[in-house]
């Protein structure tokens, strides 16, 4: 959903920190967030124009602001 908004409002570089696959390592099978593991650069690349991505950046720092706001909930 992201992705195709980022693609659809003509945004032409992506920066992440942590992918969806290593998201669900740290939030498991949670109600609150459903994965879905499709990376960003295969919705952009069924577009017409270029959308640059980054990542992931900074991972093990995105990891751990995850770790703590899950292991809260």
């Amino acid at each position: 959903m992201c992705s195709g908004a980022i693609y659809w409002a003509g945004i032409g570089r992506v920066v992440f920190g942590l992918s969806e696959r290593e998201m669900k390592q740290l939030t498991g099978d949670h109600v609150e967030n459903p994965t879905l593991d499709l990376p960003c650069h295969i919705v952009f690349a069924a577009g017409q124009r270029a959308t640059e991505v980054v990542g992931p950046m900074l991972e093990v720092e995105a990891a751990k602001v995850h770790e703590e706001y899950w292991s809260r909930r």
